[in-house]
């Protein structure tokens, strides 16, 4: 029942905004789902996200009221303009591309290591918590300034099942969030052709995959910050037909959003601000119109719901462990590379940027490197410029903007792999360098190709007629896409996932399984952190990601203890460090009892303890029934 009353409300949101603004489903389709974050971003500050069930009760009883109470002449008017809009081939088209990708993608199983380090972990607290952890209590300490954007749409799926946390939800979650932000481009279709919208649908599953093939493998971040970035690019040259008022509200909730999905999206926000008012700037030159109120407004979107967010992570004491290394790096902390580690991830970018494929292998179709799709969103741009499709002033500013943006993002991604990920030695590989290329840089290929046919589809819906146009854009992804890792991502990882929860079963211990139960009876209210101590003689970083993910939302922070070589001076360090509020030690090669006696006089390995600071010190207090 809250399922269908959250759907129901959703979908009548959006008939109002088609209704309000006289524009079509596909259209106003990202536009009700930034609506729906902001609102899920709201709640969750005050731990209320479920009480977007009763706000979707309320708005549809209050819409049923307003419909029964006004007159004649408005209810036939909203029925009239809400029937055109859905009427439209992009409605259906916008619907199944939406509905279908999280339909699609509601049987996945998080086993990406991504998703269990941040993606699915983060969601599953807000599950737990119904909102934001408290202080020192996020579920993945090292990752505590992430956006939650994106997270939220996932929430409001997974929460459809109130009786345990469901990874598919969660999944269908992000598939509904990425995709709705390129069904704008559904609305160019014209005519009533089902076999063409049809195609149009296939190829917009499948199009992030030409540039961008994480998505396919878990829950990438990236991708999802693409399709907003190029959904806001198409939307600056998507003045004809539109209100003002939708114009510009459009722009602000896209990139108020693209802040909100991960932290660098404030760079994106930052060339999409630049190549608004450079354009707007440009125009205002030729004698046109600056509108510099709504310039400002769009300008300040990013900023509140990406400066927010920031506040609330400076006061909650979130910090990721990248923000921490770039913060010292900018203070001049930079790390030393030998040179040969330094020629060696120089030669591994250039390799990777001019020959290795962006699907990093070969594909039945076309394989484009990134300088090689550098290269064609540069001759593609050079194509439309001679077909008109642009004007001579925009043909100049793309000119511009898209090859310089490309190249300062590129640039910027070969500083941070001799910096922030110099440590990590899969970029020493064109593999593994190519994989980040690819990743990181999915805002500027995907984005861009997304400006390009938006503009292309443009132009040819007003000037001609027949299918020509889209049949060279349906052409152009069905060579270049990696068909694949699309069919893997919707449907053949079913045939691989119970493999999966079995390999992600195998990485719990016993030991870990008896500290998961112990903590899982607990009631963790807003929130709690467990220092949980393992064995220093056992290599398990890899294995304490999969131990956090299935704590969640419980908070855990890690230390490696050895008897042999350890002290209560270290102990007391990693309490110290680890803010946290309990600590757990599983069974040590050696005696445990050493390493705690002077904070517990019968200390109990396999035990939770409450911490408690008292007089500079530390003494553990045997918790029961917390």
């Amino acid at each position: 029942m809250i399922m269908i009353i959250d759907i129901a409300a959703f979908c009548l949101l959006i008939l109002c905004l088609c209704v309000r603004f006289e524009e079509k489903l596909a259209d106003v389709l990202p536009v009700g789902v930034c609506l729906l974050m902001f609102a899920l971003y709201g709640l969750a500050f005050w731990n209320r996200l479920s009480w977007i069930d009763g706000i979707s009760a309320a708005f549809l009883l209050f819409w049923l009221g307003w419909f029964l109470l006004a007159g004649s002449g408005k209810r036939r008017a909203f029925v009239s303009a809400a029937s055109g809009a859905l009427r439209h081939i992009s409605a259906p088209a916008a619907a199944a591309a939406v509905v279908g990708a999280a339909f699609l993608m509601s049987g996945r199983v998080a086993v990406w290591w991504d998703d269990l380090n941040f993606w699915a972990t983060d969601v599953k607290a807000l599950y737990g918590l119904d909102g934001f952890a408290a202080r020192y209590a996020n579920a993945a300490p090292e990752f505590g300034d992430y956006p939650p954007g994106l997270q939220l749409l996932k929430w409001w799926f997974a929460h459809w099942n109130r009786e345990q946390f469901s990874e598919g939800l969660m999944f269908a979650g992000y598939g509904f969030g990425v995709f709705a932000f390129l069904t704008p481009v559904l609305g160019r279709l014209k005519g009533r052709n089902p076999v063409l919208a049809g195609a149009a649908v296939l190829c917009l599953w499948a199009f992030p995959s030409v540039a961008e093939v994480f998505y396919c493998q878990g829950m990438c971040a990236d991708l999802a910050m693409a399709t907003v970035y190029g959904a806001f690019l198409a939307a600056v040259f998507d003045e004809t037909g539109h209100r003002r008022s939708f114009y510009w509200l459009r722009l602000g909730l896209y990139l108020g959003a693209l802040v909100l999905i991960k932290s660098v999206g404030f760079l994106w926000a930052a060339f999409g601000l630049a190549f608004l008012w450079i354009r707007f700037w440009g125009r205002a030159r030729r004698g046109g119109k600056m509108e510099l109120r709504p310039l400002f407004a769009v300008t300040a979107a990013p900023l509140l719901s990406g400066g927010s967010w920031m506040l609330f992570c400076l006061l909650m004491r979130r910090v990721a462990k990248l923000t921490g290394a770039a913060v010292s790096m900018a203070a001049g902390n930079l790390p030393v590379l030998l040179p040969e580690t330094r020629r060696t991830l120089l030669s591994s970018f250039a390799e990777a940027f001019a020959f290795w494929p962006l699907h990093r292998g070969s594909t039945w179709g076309v394989d484009f490197s990134p300088l090689g799709l550098f290269a064609a969103i540069c001759l593609i741009l050079f194509i439309l410029s001679k077909k008109k499709a642009v004007s001579g002033a925009d043909a100049r500013l793309l000119g511009v903007f898209l090859p310089v943006s490309g190249l300062v993002f590129y640039g910027i991604n070969l500083v941070s792999h001799l910096t922030i990920f110099a440590a990590e030695t899969q970029y020493l590989e064109p593999f593994g360098m190519v994989s980040s290329i690819e990743r990181y840089g999915a805002p500027f290929t995907v984005g861009s190709l997304y400006l390009l046919a938006s503009l292309y589809l443009s132009r040819e819906q007003k000037a001609a007629r027949g299918y020509g146009p889209w049949l060279i854009c349906l052409a152009f992804v069905a060579v270049s896409a990696h068909w694949p890792q699309v069919w893997q991502g919707f449907w053949g990882y079913r045939q691989t996932r119970e493999e999966d929860l079995a390999a992600r079963e195998e990485m719990i211990s016993d030991e870990s399984r008896a500290f998961l139960e112990t903590v899982g009876e607990l009631d963790f209210g807003d929130g709690m952190r467990v220092l949980y101590c393992r064995d220093a003689a056992e290599n398990q970083w890899v294995k304490n990601t999969y131990v956090a993910f299935e704590a969640s939302p419980v908070s855990l922070m890690f230390a490696a203890l050895d008897p042999e070589t350890m002290g209560a001076a270290q102990v007391l360090d990693a309490a110290e460090s680890s803010h946290a509020g309990y600590l757990y030690c599983d069974p040590l090669q050696g005696d445990a009892g050493q390493l705690f006696s002077e904070f517990s006089e019968e200390f109990e390995t396999g035990t939770l303890y409450r911490i408690l600071w008292e007089g500079g010190g530390v003494k553990l207090e045997e918790a029961n029934g917390d």
